[in-house]
């Protein structure tokens, strides 16, 4: 209904203007001045209206404006109406209401000034006091707005045709403006105070409604010739400041700030720029300081980037804005009244402890400085590393200090700050401010990467935010790094990088308990961590190592559901700087210039990797045991080049991974894998050991194979450790081989008896027998394989059908391979005595096919 009442009212004032505009011009085209001023009147006399909204009231001002124009066309044609103009603009000001009077008497002064008949001065002094006549708000902003319309290009500006010793200069055109905008935006905040508590709402939405009929006097004023650098600093911008504090209203402040900033050149801001952040000190608590300043930052920051010499001799950009936005940290004010301005959030500053302080306009702000000191600023790690000590302080004065009472924090002993002990603060920040700080956090790690190692601050500003946030920074940290490829060179480097990312590393005060955790998205966590080490890198192999031992310092305070993943890359990574040590050895012992020994030797990383195999052993013996012999290859590759300095290293290894498996194996499927890993890397990668050690090693693998759980893996295993005794022309003892393989087939023979199935070992061991025959092992004979071919075609044969079909596949295959050897030409004489056609067509019989 309020709509509908609006147009009415509109549409009713509108077939108004357009009537008497209509009998007004018709009165110019007689040259009737007189009627031509009498319908004018009556049009102009729709704008006395209180009924209409801004928004309605606007629209019929412009109806009007437009058709006054006609009239001051009229005026300008001196020829047309033979009067003088200072007859005529007396003649107006007769008029019975005082609205229509003051237009036409703007309406003729503009012509007035045009004729050059009477300096311009004298004129538009005349004209802004009788405008004074007009108090109702609405009316005399639209009345002042139309005065600056009319002689915005009538003006004593420098270089301007009104310009002269009697019109006037630049400085009577800036007095002139500037008077209209000190009685409009007066005018603009009475709106506020007029009518009842209840419609407080509506007269916001009018005032910023009408905002701009204020900011086009500002917008003339940046737009004189004569409004230099120098008359900015030195006139301007003090008066207009000074009008601005003078306006004790919020949503009036903040909009002048906000307009100054978008009007005037980037080179005055440069050039008063302490004197407007000053002023922005000095306003109302309740402005949101917040917009103001990000806009002028990202003003001074796309200049400043596109125009680097454009900057002032001694104006320190970044040391104005921090002076300022520290004093407005530090400010002690009560909590915060509620803004005025439409979506306005004030910025106070903190209050003290324990006060209901919403801080995140401030951190917000915070944000803003940050990317601006970035953007001008790209290398200064020191100015990043000072706006988060200032964000520290902050919060401190709210949540606690993260390190205490009396701690100097941003350069200042803060004993007021209170005890957060050294876990960080005993509150963490909550709501929209923590975006605030992860964006203060993250958006320097961005642009710097590693250089906010350097920073003494960033650590403590983590330390307010929760433990799931603290992750999830750590976690961007990390992934920025790894995708950056920017190496850890130093070991101080790794230290401060590590002591950032502790919530990944170590559990803490506030972590979650383990059973709260999800596991596939701590492994995830744990890779990304892993994927560190191999960030490290350095051409020299003391730094390496020195990085890998901080490393593994941090990583050794994660608990052992951190170490299962982080420990094995550790040694890993240890193992592949061996042989550039070694090879460093060698260079410096040959006298290569430049090459000096190094200070980690050989012997000190098989420590290290010691130490953290067996730091292993009871959280991942598995793993701990495959490093262990990963170990012992590493040593024999080093003894091979230094024959007899790495066998006790060696040996120690594989002993070390032999007692894991003895205390730390229990699943039996662990255990068969556990033996076959330590027979392959026996019997095919460690050369090294004195015959006693190895031989003690092989006697003790092969008893635990026999010892395992189930039968078949305990044959299984007994035929691998064979191997152990033919590994190489040295190590070869046929009647062990034997042994082993007897061993086996009593094993076998127990295991068929609780399950037909189990057939499948005496086909194994049958192979197992023919590859130690074609070996050479002389204690192996014919008669074996023919007597165990001949067990393998009774149990084969007369087994449960289903059961059988992969033992007879293999038992099958088996048969025609030997066939193959026994038929060749010229004929195998170790198959000669073989009879291979009974058991094959036997076997055939029973469906298995070739």
């Amino acid at each position: 209904m309020m709509e509908q009442e609006q147009e009415r009212l509109l549409d009713e004032a509108t077939a108004v203007v357009k009537e008497q505009a209509f009998y007004m011009k018709r009165a110019i085209d007689n040259e009737n001045i007189r009627d031509a001023l009498k319908h004018a009147s009556n049009m102009i006399c729709e704008l006395r209206t209180s009924l209409l909204s801004p928004k309605n009231y606007y629209d019929l001002y412009m109806q009007v404006f437009q058709e006054l124009q006609h009239l001051a066309g009229f005026f300008t044609e001196r020829q047309r109406h033979s009067r003088k103009m200072s007859d005529l603009y007396e003649s107006v000001q007769h008029a019975g209401n005082i609205l229509p009077r003051l237009y036409l008497l703007i309406t003729v002064g503009a012509s007035y000034i045009k004729s050059k008949e009477a300096p311009a001065k004298d004129i538009l002094k005349d004209m802004t006091e009788l405008c004074k006549g007009v108090q109702h708000p609405m009316r005399g902003l639209f009345l002042r707005y139309y005065l600056t319309q009319m002689c915005k290009d009538k003006l004593p500006d420098t270089g301007s045709e009104y310009e002269s010793e009697e019109g006037g200069s630049v400085n009577d055109a800036f007095d002139f403006l500037l008077t209209n905008f000190t009685e409009a935006t007066r005018l603009w905040a009475r709106i506020q105070h007029s009518g009842s508590a209840k419609e407080r709402q509506r007269r916001e939405r009018e005032r910023h409604d009408l905002r701009v009929l204020v900011g086009a006097n500002l917008v003339r004023l940046s737009q004189l010739e004569g409004m230099t650098r120098d008359f900015y600093a030195d006139v301007a911008l003090p008066k207009i400041l000074e009008e601005m504090a003078s306006t004790k209203d919020t949503m009036a402040q903040q909009y002048l700030l906000d307009c100054i900033i978008q009007v005037f050149s980037d080179e005055c801001h440069l050039r008063t720029l302490d004197q407007f952040l000053s002023a922005c000190m000095r306003v109302l608590p309740s402005v949101d300081l917040k917009p103001i300043l990000v806009n002028l930052m990202k003003r001074l920051a796309n200049f400043v980037s596109a125009n680097p010499d454009a900057v002032p001799e001694g104006v320190d950009i970044f040391g104005l804005f921090r002076r300022h936005l520290n004093e407005l940290i530090d400010r002690p004010v009560p909590a915060p009244p509620p803004a005025t301005a439409p979506g306005a959030t004030a910025i106070n500053g903190p209050t003290d402890r324990g006060s209901q302080v919403d801080p995140s306009g401030l951190l917000e702000l915070q944000v803003a400085f940050l990317t601006f000191t970035l953007t001008l600023y790209p290398e200064r790690v020191d100015y990043v590393d000072l706006i988060l000590g200032s964000t520290v302080t902050l919060l401190s004065r709210i949540y606690g200090s993260p390190s205490g009472p009396g701690v100097a924090t941003n350069g200042k002993d803060k004993e007021a700050s209170g005890g957060g002990g050294e876990g960080g603060p005993k509150r963490k920040l909550e709501g929209k401010g923590v975006d605030s700080v992860v964006e203060l956090l993250a958006t320097p790690l961005k642009s710097l990467s590693l250089s906010i190692l350097e920073m003494d601050h960033y650590t403590n500003l983590m330390k307010f935010l929760n433990f799931r946030t603290r992750k999830q920074v750590a976690i961007s940290m990390v992934r920025t790094v790894l995708a950056a490829g920017t190496p850890l060179d130093e070991p101080d480097a790794v230290q401060r990088f590590f002591s950032f990312i502790t919530p990944l590393i170590r559990d803490e005060e506030d972590s979650p308990l383990d059973e709260e955790v999800d596991a596939e998205e701590f492994a995830s966590e744990q890779q990304q961590v892993c994927r560190l080490i191999h960030a490290i890198r350095h051409d020299d192999t003391d730094q390496v190592f020195a990085m890998y031992t901080t490393a593994r310092n941090a990583f050794g305070k994660g608990g052992p559901r951190r170490m299962v993943h982080t420990l094995p890359p550790t040694v890993a990574a240890a193992l592949q700087l061996i042989p550039r040590i070694q090879q460093r050895e060698i260079d410096a012992a040959s006298g290569i210039e430049g090459v000096a020994p190094p200070s980690y030797t050989l012997k000190k990383v098989f420590q290290f990797v010691h130490r953290t195999c067996t730091e292993l052993v009871s959280c991942a013996p598995e793993v701990a045991l495959r490093l262990f012999l990963q170990a012992a290859v590493m040593a024999n590759k080093c003894d091979a080049i230094n024959p007899g300095s790495f066998e006790p290293i060696c040996y120690e290894f594989v002993t070390q991974a032999l007692v894991c498996y003895e205390e730390e194996l229990s699943d039996s499927r662990a255990q068969f894998q556990g033996i076959l890993m330590m027979v392959g890397t026996l019997s095919s990668h460690v050369t090294c050991l004195e015959p006693d050690n190895y031989d003690t090693l092989a006697a003790n693998i092969t008893q635990h194979g026999a010892k395992l759980l189930k039968k078949p893996d305990q044959c299984r295993a007994i035929l691998v450790c064979s191997h152990l005794f033919w590994n190489n022309p040295l190590r070869r003892n046929p009647q062990r081989v034997l042994e082993c393989l007897q061993k086996a087939l009593k094993i076998a023979d127990v295991a068929i008896q609780s399950s037909p199935a189990h057939v499948a070992l005496f086909v194994e061991i049958l192979d197992k027998y023919i590859y130690y025959y074609e070996q050479e092992n002389h204690h192996i004979t014919v008669s074996y394989i023919s007597h165990l071919m001949e067990l393998c075609n009774e149990q084969v044969t007369y087994a449960d059908e289903d059961s059988m079909t992969e033992p007879r596949k293999n038992f099958n295959a088996t048969l025609n391979y030997l066939k193959k050897k026994k038929a060749q030409l010229p004929p195998d004489a170790k198959y000669a005595e073989l009879d291979l056609d009974k058991l094959s067509t036997s076997t055939l019989n029973n469906g298995v096919g070739s």
